[in-house]
């Protein structure tokens, strides 16, 4: 539904930050943690995305080290 909706786009901070909103990829990310990546990292992504980006925000090395382990989990899919 509508809330699910929503919820599926709200749960892609970090891979917003990372990529940038502009960028495909945070979407393709989106799909993989949202289709296979597992429940336990999904539920920590959930928890806590809203921190991490909130806290990369301004960390151009943390980025490059998150969007660096993002780009192989998407190269592996």
């Amino acid at each position: 539904g509508i809330a699910q909706g929503i919820g599926t786009y709200a749960a892609c901070w970090v891979a917003r930050e990372v990529y940038g909103a502009d960028n495909p990829k945070w979407l393709r990310f989106r799909e993989w943690m949202l289709t296979k990546a597992s429940d336990d990292l999904r539920g920590y992504y959930l928890e806590h995305g809203p921190a991490i980006a909130e806290n990369i925000r301004h960390d151009e090395p943390a980025k490059d080290r998150m969007r660096t382990t993002m780009d192989t989990i998407l190269e592996g899919a």
